[in-house]
């Protein structure tokens, strides 16, 4: 073969074949493919974010979202980083903490969750796993797998296991788990146990059991701490890397404490701490506050190694959320020693040993014991006064946390109010001395409440502690004002104390409303229902402007009717320091026809309460729309035609003029709104609720302003105590304001071609032909509309 013209003289084949430009390419497309490989490794497959970004992403995501991400994200269900988050805590205190015998046993997220788990572990992501919570029902050789088969474990979660179990089954005891896992034990920095200190806390877990028989259940009761001790004295010593100790089981609580009692619950708390753990725990941590206030504010001892205390106020606030009013706990401490007899398992017969003065100690720690939110306050700005050293920071943000305006002000007294008797004949005639200096009392002198104080929010410490709750959990409360929604409030409140008058409460709730607003703490305000629970009818609860009952006439004659609202719902001292108000209508309003009703025109009797409420919106305008003078969001999510009605009220569009006002229109969301409400989600899975369209259309805006400075509203008259009383007549609020555009109300043009629902004679489709075919009589006629 000649050679290639291409070869010049003196040039190898070989040095010649190298600079062909079919080779020039395929190196340059290899060395291309080598920086996209080197570049894709870089990036993660979600949004080709950079791996270090993506990394970024993921530390504020949960377990949860990091799941999501795998199953439905192409490119990450190989993902290192979402398996790290996947894996970092995979079994949950929520998810075995009131998990049953039969549960755990054959339920797909008991015992079979669990071997699931330990047969997805590989050498591949053992490394991953960094915190674990443990059942009640799990084995000494559980804790040895982990030991064995999770060398990264550094957090153990084991509140769900308590001292005492009502099996026939093999127990073991907190002295065997100790012999078997030292090792675990030993490489914990953070380990999370329930109060090893409150006997009734440890023995509620028998409601988990499965067994029927009392007796026999008792027969086989057995205590973990049979051969050694409690948790506190057999597992925190091995723990020598400790740095975190969590408490999260709640406190049972106190009404009486004898000197047994001081020392199990208080004496036994704090030297299970001080005495046992290691000298390399720096935090505390309080997943409920509430219940240990009081201890951490005892002199028994200085907490010397702590550096800080993790604090939660949420759980207080949460189980608090449906209560109107907190009264104050009475408590008692007595003298003795006596206590049940299965209590001798759960004692560590140290008691007698003990040289504290228990009586003292207990009523120290009773102490402005109270369940209202000004003591627990009070006794926060306590603790951190006497204890300086330690930072005291919350567990979680308590942003939006819904209370009552009686949680933050005191409104009840123990006492039933002295009213001053006519005074005899005896007591009017002068004194035989008549030098001396006689004080009668004033005839037809008011009610006098004993325990009647000043405005505990005036307080000095606990507006420090408020302002402390705002600065470190961002604390901006919204507060339920539907018990305030009555004419004749306070009678509508169901309580066993005695309230103080009408007018010293809403000049408390006043008070209370001005330190947060010098605290820049926003004045939020909500008319919704709040309740977790469903009742029989949801009348209550979707409508706000029912009837009232009154009494006319005297002695004899006295009656006891039914007076239509006035919507004397108590804003006019407070309207004007209010910052946000929400007003929230459930999904099923007017909620008479009940969850399962299906999707149809309403009823006639239904049209009517719809115009009550309308009416009494109307007449809420009117009263309170001009003196939200501060109002900077109005959240929305009603009725279509009552957001509509709102429009035809002079007062509202008087408010909203401002061109500093928008709106937000949020979509409506069918899974948002089903009959349920926010609660029950899961229900939707069951009766299959979202697939059908809600009878009511309904509207969600947020009419909101930027700036913050007080709106110039004119037309304001008299003071907040005559618009509280004065009486709004049918005639003052008649639609008038129809026919003229508004931002936010515009003109809407009507389709004359589109049937109505007034065209109807009773506004259902065939009731007509119905009432003329049927038989039956009017009276049942008129229940079936009903």
């Amino acid at each position: 073969m000649p050679p290639s013209p291409s070869l010049s003289r003196g040039s190898s084949p070989d040095e010649s074949s190298a600079t062909e430009p079919g080779e020039q390419d395929r190196a340059a497309a290899l060395a291309r493919c080598d920086v996209v490989a080197a570049a894709n490794k870089e990036r993660s497959p979600f949004l080709r974010l950079p791996i270090d970004i993506f990394r970024c992403v993921m530390d504020h995501l949960d377990r949860d979202a990091a799941w999501a991400l795998k199953r439905t994200c192409r490119g990450l269900s190989k993902s290192v980083l979402v398996d790290e988050l996947v894996y970092r805590y995979p079994i949950q205190q929520p998810e075995v903490r009131e998990i049953r015998l039969n549960e755990w046993k054959y339920r797909s997220g008991g015992e079979n969750k669990w071997r699931l788990f330990q047969d997805s572990i590989t050498d591949s992501n053992r490394h991953y796993v960094y915190k674990l919570a443990m059942s009640h029902w799990c084995s000494i050789e559980d804790f040895k797998w982990i030991q064995e088969n999770l060398p990264n474990l550094k957090a153990l979660d084991i509140t769900a296991i308590k001292d005492f179990t009502w099996t026939p089954e093999e127990t073991w005891t907190w002295n065997m788990l100790a012999k078997a896992c030292p090792a675990l034990f030993g490489r914990l920095e953070e380990l999370e146990v329930a109060n090893w200190a409150d006997y009734t806390a440890h023995s509620h877990i028998e409601c988990s059991y499965s067994y029927n028989d009392y007796r026999f259940k008792l027969k086989f009761r057995l205590s973990r701490r049979r051969d050694g001790g409690s948790i506190a004295k057999m597992i925190f010593p091995l723990c020598t890397q400790l740095k975190t100790l969590a408490i999260r089981e709640g406190h049972s609580g106190f009404r009486s404490w004898n000197e047994f009692e001081v020392h199990r619950r208080v004496c036994c708390l704090v030297d299970g701490i001080t005495d046992y753990c290691p000298p390399t725990l720096e935090k505390l941590r309080v997943h409920d506050y509430a219940p240990y206030r009081a201890l951490l504010s005892t002199d028994i001892t200085r907490w010397s190694n702590l550096k800080s205390i993790e604090i939660d106020l949420f759980s207080w606030m949460e189980e608090r959320q449906e209560r109107d009013v907190l009264g104050p706990i009475p408590h008692r401490i007595s003298a003795g020693t006596h206590h049940r007899d299965e209590e001798e398992e759960f004692d560590d017969d140290e008691c007698d040993d003990c040289d504290r003065n228990h009586l003292q100690i207990g009523n120290h720690v009773v102490q402005n014991a109270s369940a209202s939110f000004d003591h627990l306050l009070q006794n926060l700005r306590t603790t951190m006064d006497n204890f300086p050293h330690i930072n005291f920071l919350p567990l979680q943000t308590s942003r939006d946390k819904v209370l009552h305006p009686f949680h933050l002000v005191k409104v009840t007294s123990r006492f039933r109010p002295t009213v001053v008797p006519p005074l005899p004949i005896v007591a009017l005639l002068p004194p035989l001395n008549g030098n001396a200096n006689v004080n009668l009392p004033q005839i037809g002198q008011p009610p006098v409440f004993p325990s009647a104080r000043t405005d505990p929010v005036a307080n000095a410490n606990i507006q420090h502690s408020l302002r402390w709750l705002a600065e470190k959990c961002h604390w901006k409360p919204v507060f339920a004002w539907k018990s305030m929604m009555c004419d004749v409030f306070p009678s509508n409140l169901e309580i066993n104390q005695f309230l103080l008058p009408k007018a010293e409460i809403l000049t408390r709730i006043q008070t209370m409303v001005e330190t947060l607003r010098s605290l820049n703490i926003p004045v939020r305000l909500s008319i919704a229902k709040h309740q977790n629970t469903i009742g029989l009818s949801g009348l209550d609860g979707s409508l706000y402007f029912g009837d009232y009952k009154v009494h006319v006439g005297e002695g004899e004659d006295r009656q006891e009717l039914l007076a239509p609202t006035q919507a004397r719902f108590n804003l006019s001292g407070i309207a004007h320091l209010v910052d946000e108000l929400s007003i929230q209508y459930a999904s099923d309003v007017p909620g008479v026809a009940g969850w399962g009703r299906p999707s149809e025109r309403r009823r006639q009797k239904e049209l009517q309460l719809f115009e009550r409420e309308k009416k009494g919106w109307r007449r809420f305008w009117k009263r309170y729309a001009l003196r939200f003078t501060n109002l900077k969001k109005l959240s929305a999510s009603v009725p279509t035609e009552i957001f509509d009605d709102w429009g035809t009220c002079a007062e509202l569009r008087t408010l909203f003029d401002d061109n500093r006002w928008s709106v937000l229109h949020i979509k409506n969301d069918p899974a948002a709104e089903h009959m349920f409400g926010p609660w029950l989600l899961g229900s939707n899975f069951r009766f299959n609720i979202t697939k059908k369209r809600s009878r009511i259309k309904f509207v969600h805006n947020v009419i909101f302003r930027e700036d913050t400075k007080p709106l110039s509203i004119l037309g304001q008259t008299g003071t907040a105590e005559e618009n509280e009383d004065r009486t709004i007549s049918d005639e003052e609020i008649a639609v008038g304001v129809e026919g003229i555009d508004h931002q936010f109300w515009p003109l809407k043009t009507v389709n004359a071609a589109k049937r109505k629902a007034e065209d109807d004679v009773v506004g259902d489709k065939g009731r007509e032909k119905f009432r003329k075919n049927c038989s039956h009589s009017t009276f049942e006629l008129d229940m079936l509309e009903i």
